[in-house]
């Protein structure tokens, strides 16, 4: 177990220190789904702004959107799904986590151009679709900032990635 692992784990056996390390990890794990659903709600309310209020099918339609974006990254990112998609190590997520705003606003302003761009049907499968794309885009960029902000502050492990 690396030094890291061994003293957040030794870090109180208190109800405050079992809490706190609960905190860390729930917060870790969840920074990047907690951006995804702002980003899938307020894009919602944006196209129904523009479009209103959406029949039964634009909505099915809007899921659609939000999913596929998901579903081709991963496709193509994991070599037609034969290959694991890495994770970056927890120092270098909470970096990139953290800059979460950048990618949520982008991705929210790319969805709202779409949704003025396009109507009906097509603007309720295409926004949440090219949102989601910005957002992960961005997301990851903001991952790899964290990559190189951890490199530059003499982390010999910034660079590795769990399959």
């Amino acid at each position: 177990m690396p030094e890291y692992n061994r003293a957040v784990s030794n870090s109180g056996k208190s109800f405050d220190g079992v809490l706190k390390r609960a905190m860390r990890s729930t917060t870790g794990r969840e920074s990047t789904t907690f951006g995804f659903s702002i980003l899938v709600t307020v894009t919602f309310g944006l196209t129904q702004a523009v479009e209103g209020s959406p029949t039964v099918p634009d909505i099915f339609l809007y899921a659609t959107g939000a999913v596929l974006s998901f579903t081709v990254l991963e496709g193509v990112l994991s070599r037609g799904f034969r290959d694991p998609l890495p994770q970056h190590r927890t120092e270098v997520l909470t970096i990139g986590t953290s800059l979460n705003l950048l990618s949520v606003i982008a991705g929210m302003g790319s969805g709202l151009l779409i949704a003025t761009l396009f109507t009906g049907g097509w603007a309720w499968v295409i926004a949440p679709f090219a949102a989601t794309l910005v957002y992960l885009l961005l997301e990851s960029a903001e991952t790899a900032l964290g990559e190189r902000i951890r490199a530059r502050q003499g982390d010999p492990h910034a660079e590795e990635v769990a399959p």
